[in-house]
Formats: C-alpha cells, sequence, structure tokens
C-alpha cells in the first residue's frame, strides 16, 4: 500500500500541511462550519470558506474555531476540519487510498494529555501513523539541523521563545503573547480612547496596516466605527503612532521573557547563535520593524525567516525525511 507523508501545523488561526514530496498543500484557517443532527456532526465548510456564512448566517449551522493556543477545543470538529485537508493531499485518482503517515508540530508548553487528543484527533481524520514534534524543534529541521538557534515564534494566541541545540530544545516556553493579544489591545484602545467600538476583524486590519515599531512612523487611516452609547456609525482617524503605543507594552512583555531566555544559552552554542541572531517567525514576525525592535533591545542581529508562517511545516518535513535525526532527537529507536 502507497504511503503519503504529511507534516501538519496545527495553529489557532491557521492549519498548514506539507507533503513530502509535494510541498505546501494547505494553508488554510482552522475554522469550520458544522450542522449537528440527532448528535452527529456534519462539515459545511472548513478554511476561508467560512467567511461568507459569517457575512451571511445560515439557521442551524455554527462556526467553530478548532484550536486555541495550540491546542483542541472541539474535538469532533478538529476532526472534521483534518479530514477535509487530509482529503486535499490525497492522489486524485486513487482506487486504494493511502496509507497517512502524519507529523503533527506543537507548541511547547502544550501537556502530554493535550499531545495525546491531538494524535487521536488526527488517528480519527484517517492517519494510521501519528508522531509529534515541538515547533521549535521544527523550526531547527528549516534553518539547519545539528547547530544551535534562538528561535521566537510569535502566533496568534501564543509565542514559542526556545534555545534548540544539536540534540534538541535546551531551553524553552510558551507565552500567552500573540498576535491575537496585540488585536485585542487595538479594539479595547478604541473603546476607552475614541468610546467607539469595531470588529475584531477591522482591529486586525488597522494592526496589519498601521502596526509598526518604527518611532517616527505618521501613517493614519480613517475607519468607521460604532459610537458607544448612541450606536451610530461615524468615522474616526487612527494613526501609526496610536497603534504603537497600544501595542508596544505587550512587545515589552515579550522582549523581557526573550531576554531572560538568552541566559539559559549554553556556551557550546553561544557562537552558532550569536552569528545567526535571533530567529523571529510566525505570523507575528511581520508587524513592520519589530526585528530592528528586538534587535536594538537585544543588542544582537534580528533574523526574520523567508514565509515565517509556513516554516514549521516545512521544517517538519527535514524530519520526515531524515528520521535518524528525528529518532535520536525524541530517543524514539523504533522510528521508520
Amino acid at each position: 500500500m502507497k504511503t503519503i507523508e504529511l507534516v501538519i501545523d496545527l495553529g489557532s488561526t491557521k492549519t498548514s500541511i506539507h507533503k513530502i514530496g509535494s510541498g505546501l498543500i494547505v494553508n488554510d484557517e482552522s475554522r469550520v462550519v458544522v450542522a449537528t443532527k440527532n448528535n452527529k456532526m456534519t462539515l459545511l465548510e472548513s478554511g476561508k470558506g467560512v467567511e461568507r456564512y459569517v457575512r451571511q448566517p445560515v439557521q442551524g449551522c455554527q462556526i467553530l474555531n478548532t484550536i486555541d493556543g495550540g491546542v483542541i477545543t472541539n474535538e469532533r470538529a478538529c476532526v472534521c476540519m483534518l479530514k477535509d485537508y487530509i482529503s486535499r493531499c490525497m492522489p486524485g485518482n486513487a482506487i486504494i487510498k493511502p496509507k497517512v503517515k502524519v507529523l503533527a508540530c506543537v507548541g511547547c508548553g502544550i501537556s502530554l494529555t493535550e499531545k495525546k487528543d491531538i494524535e487521536k484527533a488526527l488517528n480519527l481524520a484517517g492517519a494510521s501513523e501519528v508522531s509529534i514534534i515541538e515547533s521549535p524543534l521544527a523550526v531547527a529541521g528549516a534553518l539547519g539541523y545539528g547547530r544551535g538557534h534562538f528561535i521566537v515564534d510569535i502566533g496568534s494566541s501564543k509565542t514559542e521563545i526556545a534555545v534548540v541545540g544539536r540534540d534538541g530544545i535546551v531551553a524553552g516556553c510558551s507565552v500567552d503573547i500573540g498576535g491575537d493579544k496585540l488585536t485585542k489591545a487595538i479594539a479595547d484602545f478604541m473603546v476607552t480612547n475614541l468610546s467607539s467600538t469595531i470588529s475584531f476583524n477591522l482591529a486586525e486590519k488597522i494592526k496589519k496596516d498601521l502596526g509598526s515599531m518604527y518611532e517616527h512612523n505618521n501613517m493614519s487611516m480613517r475607519v468607521n466605527v460604532r459610537k458607544v452609547g448612541s450606536q451610530r456609525i461615524e468615522s474616526e482617524i487612527v494613526s501609526s503612532r496610536d497603534i504603537r503605543s497600544v501595542i508596544e507594552p505587550n512587545i515589552i512583555d515579550l522582549l523581557h521573557i526573550i531576554y531572560n531566555m538568552s541566559f539559559q544559552i549554553p556556551d557550546v552554542l553561544a557562537e552558532d547563535i550569536l552569528q545567526e541572531g535571533i530567529v523571529l517567525c510566525g505570523g507575528g514576525a511581520n508587524l513592520t520593524g519589530l526585528d530592528q525592535y528586538i534587535s536594538k533591545f537585544m543588542q544582537m542581529r534580528v533574523y526574520k525567516v523567508e514565509d515565517p508562517t509556513t516554516i514549521v511545516s516545512r521544517g517538519g518535513m527535514y524530519f520526515m525525511e531524515n528520521s535518524t535525526d528525528f529518532a535520536k532527537m525524541l530517543n524514539i529507536v523504533n522510528y521508520k
């Protein structure tokens, strides 16, 4: 029986899947639209297609987020989503379905029970063999396994910070600071400073368009808001300076954790890490000027990777293709 090998990064906002021999197949949202009848859940839409149900709700349908902080929030909905995404990786003309082998990338901070939940969901979705790897290790696979790396992976709900050496993670932590926290801070700012409410999606757009850690960035944009109390729609001008002042406290909190983690770098890895610098990845790495902001604080080079949102699943392919290194890192003698 033919086997297909997949590397899956289950993110709170997006799920990405790389297929060995084909590359990136899925990079879609981690949410679904389902209908439940007689305790049976049926998938109606997954990923980007969910947005039309947000704009035009359908009676009897639920929009569910399947992942939060790298942890499954609704097992049945997650299984529905994974079945759909795995089906996209199947050969179109296969008479007999191939065996599916999965390497799932998870955060540093999730528990053994939460890892087992992910393994169970993947099994129910059709994976016959599931292995688990922590996402900083996968990033190290993309950067070059066998050297020292200092990795900061800023996701939507959490940031993974880890020192990775030749034999795995030397020190690592998962921090409850991510892109969604910055977005919420912007929405809160609109309420407290402008007596206005905006949707999460609009706050996200403001962050992407105006978010910048450059001190002298003077961009601005006009947005439609709903005034608190009167509920009337008005327009307000928001500037990049406003947004910087709102998100900076969270970035500073993150910097202090990165700084403290730097003391965990062993001497044997110091030369590698000083030469490469801090590796910045995840969707949060796209915040304008963040790399230079961290670099100035840490007094060392900060390197933002190419295509930072898919580097985890891309890096996991290294270990799928080099099972000896994977076995050594995780001490799995019988990994095949």
